[in-house]
């Protein structure tokens, strides 16, 4: 009998036209789970929220795989508490949806707490397992300017709680919901590459599309000072910069940038003051973002908080050294002097000359892309995600009689 599989993602649509904003990266793992379980044999239902009403309610997504859109919801969740007081509503509106479809799962995964929350009922009304990834947890992800509401933060607590197992990224975040639901299992399953997109590739066609004359220096991201994009460009600001270095910027939300000029103020006059060191290219499909990293020779992560760090696995994939700061989601994965260079959160000033010096000794940093590139392909690909998340699957619905023996 095929085992079928229910992830609800209400908040990141994995087959949204354009991949961006604050739920890029969890938008690209969930995708890239729901395909490739297909290949493990398992069916998978993806249901998400219709966030534009041109997009079919209901979508093919590989061999054994679809995409549901909850339909009614456009522009009616703007907050936590909107997401918090409409929770029931979604999860009838789901539950509705799973009986016509006389639908019988093996398994619900839910991504993020809005999504745990309609999970956590529809588990219980269907008598299935329920396995929970949080997905950086309000109260240890806020970063300068941001703003966690007291409802998720309630909410995000009681479902750790009530989970028959949870799914982490990292080691240390598995550490802190250890101390919040000490009894509930926890499993680290890293991010994976999808390394048939992402992987090195000749810069000459991005040069001359772009008219340069050296490969950039790359960051691939939300533009917001959370991220350390606007204290980096403040550094390169004040520094004396060689005439033929470009910093490429991809990411934001839709809107963030237009024609190529940033719409934030602070973003806008220092881009104005660096002139053609720096370019704004917007967010952008997935698939495209792969022939930017591979073209490129460092990735600059100046982040200030937690991320899920897709741009970096990506960027190692593609053979790119990485100059990040010491926070979860960026130094998990580089090694020092080996893949790539660390620096303090507060030393964005450390992280550009690091940046700048490995562009400038350009073997070097393609020394430390192969080596990036090579522990990624042996440890890190979305077939290594796939076979671990499958493990955590058997073993939470047997109960805990198997183990799952995943993680690093």
């Amino acid at each position: 009998m095929m085992k079928r599989i229910l992830q609800i993602s209400l908040r990141a649509d994995p087959l949204s036209p354009l991949d961006g904003g604050d739920a890029g990266g969890q938008q690209v793992i969930v995708r890239q789970m729901g395909r490739n379980l297909q290949h493990l044999g398992y069916a998978v239902d993806i249901m998400t929220l219709r966030q534009d009403s041109r997009l079919p309610e209901r979508y093919s997504f590989g061999h054994l795989g679809q995409v549901i859109r909850l339909p009614g919801w456009e522009g009616k969740l703007a907050s936590d508490e909107d997401w918090h007081a409409n929770r029931q509503a979604i999860a009838d509106q789901a539950l509705n949806w799973i009986r016509d479809q006389q639908r019988n799962y093996y398994v619900v995964h839910s991504h993020f707490w809005i999504s745990g929350m309609v999970a956590s009922y529809l588990a219980q009304d269907l008598q299935i397992p329920w396995i929970h990834s949080p997905y950086k947890m309000g109260r240890w992800v806020v970063r300068p300017g941001d703003q966690v509401s007291v409802s998720r933060l309630e909410m995000e607590s009681q479902l750790l709680e009530q989970a028959q197992g949870v799914i982490v990224p990292y080691l240390k975040e598995s550490e802190m919901i250890h101390q919040t639901a000490p009894k509930v299992p926890i499993y680290v399953i890293p991010p994976g590459v999808d390394i048939t997109n992402f992987f090195v590739r000749d810069s000459g066609p991005l040069m001359r599309g772009l008219n340069l004359s050296k490969p950039p220096i790359l960051y691939v991201g939300r533009l917001t000072s959370g991220r350390g994009i606007v204290e980096l460009l403040e550094v390169m600001s004040q520094s004396s910069l060689p005439p033929d270095l470009t910093l490429v910027i991809i990411g934001g939300s839709p809107g963030d940038v237009k024609e190529g000029v940033p719409t934030d103020p602070r973003l806008r006059a220092l881009a104005d003051k660096l002139g053609p060191s720096v370019r704004f290219l917007g967010p952008m499909p997935h698939h495209a973002v792969a022939m930017y990293m591979g073209s490129s020779i460092v990735l600059v992560a100046p982040n200030q908080g937690p991320t899920l760090g897709m741009a970096v696995i990506e960027a190692m994939a593609s053979g790119s050294a990485v100059v990040g700061t010491n926070v979860p989601g960026v130094a998990d994965w580089i090694e020092p002097n080996v893949t790539g260079r660390v620096v303090e959160p507060s030393r964005v000033d450390q992280l550009w000359q690091n940046a700048l010096e490995l562009w400038q000794t350009s073997n070097r940093a393609r020394q430390m892309g192969v080596q990036a590139q090579e522990m990624i392909q042996r440890h890190h690909t979305v077939n290594h995600m796939a076979q671990r998340l499958h493990a955590v699957y058997e073993e939470v619905q047997s109960g805990g009689r198997h183990q799952a023996g995943v993680g690093y």
